[in-house]
């Protein structure tokens, strides 16, 4: 009998552990809707050197018709930028393009939508 009930009390801990995460808020967040999240302006947080002396962000510029751009942004003034496509695939988040060149970049979004971390760590804050 003993072996019984240490059984069930067991059996009763494990299930209410299991479903500790399944619990939902009573105002449950929206989804998020990747394919317009991008959309908008992103400044990276770091700053990245040219030539030794210049300090610059990096801005992102996206378009909804998946065009963008990419600037270089030296105290808030744009001095270069290349152009881009952008797209998501939601098994590896956004992809961006460059137009000059073969490379791409792998972009996330974070839930509330205030954030993108490309694949090596970087961030960048919605404007």
């Amino acid at each position: 009998m003993k072996k019984t009930a240490v059984f069930a009390v067991l059996v009763l801990c494990i299930a209410a552990v299991m479903s500790a995460g399944c619990i939902t808020p009573d105002d449950p967040a929206e989804p998020l809707d990747y394919a317009t999240a991008l959309i908008g302006d992103w400044k990276s947080q770091g700053t990245y050197q040219a030539g030794g002396d210049v300090e610059y962000h990096i801005v992102y510029h996206f378009n909804a018709d998946n065009t963008g751009k990419l600037a270089a942004d030296v105290n808030g003034k744009e001095i270069s930028s290349l152009d881009v496509f952008w797209g998501y695939v939601e098994k590896n988040g956004y992809i961006v393009a460059y137009t000059t060149s073969s490379t791409a970049d792998y972009l996330y979004i974070s839930e509330d939508e205030k954030q993108l971390i490309n694949e090596f760590g970087e961030v960048f804050d919605r404007l």
